[in-house]
């Protein structure tokens, strides 16, 4: 079996450890990250995603469609889109991001019930402002299809 002093598999994964640990405590350069960055980029990459930002980067969508009555910001097609609505559909999910951030600060402000109040409306407002916009893009893009037959 293993003999005490040789080196096994066991006592080399213990100096590993004992290395990195001691690697991370003696370094002189730490890198901080603040959490509310850390927050920030989280949110703005989830809002490229669900707005249809890798959509935009490889087929690159044209910005405004010319329909048979003017122009058309939203198009009426299921399976594609223009870059206006993916703009407006990313700039909706984060009102709603940081109308339930607003909200969640809100419920931590003690000390003043008025300022408590306030930005609880506020960001109660903001969440309804995303939803309500997120939904009348979508109605918008219902009805184009009905009336337009794209």
């Amino acid at each position: 079996m293993f003999l005490r002093g040789s080196s096994t598999i066991p006592s080399i994964g213990r100096r590993a450890r004992r290395l990195i640990r001691d690697l991370r405590y003696r370094s002189k350069i730490r890198l901080r990250v603040p959490m509310a960055l850390v927050t920030a980029s989280i949110v703005l990459f989830t809002a490229f995603i669900v707005g249809g930002g890798i959509y935009d980067m490889l087929d690159d969508p044209l910005p405004i469609l010319r329909g048979p009555q003017g122009y058309i910001a939203v198009r009426g097609d299921p399976q594609a889109q223009t870059q206006l609505e993916s703009a407006l559909s990313m700039l909706f999910t984060v009102l709603s991001f940081v109308g339930i951030f607003i909200s969640y600060r809100s419920t931590q402000v003690i000390y003043d019930s008025k300022r408590a109040t306030a930005t609880l409306i506020l960001g109660i407002a903001l969440i309804l402002l995303g939803l309500s916009g997120s939904y009348y893009l979508l109605n918008l893009k219902r009805i184009i299809l009905r009336r337009y037959g794209f």
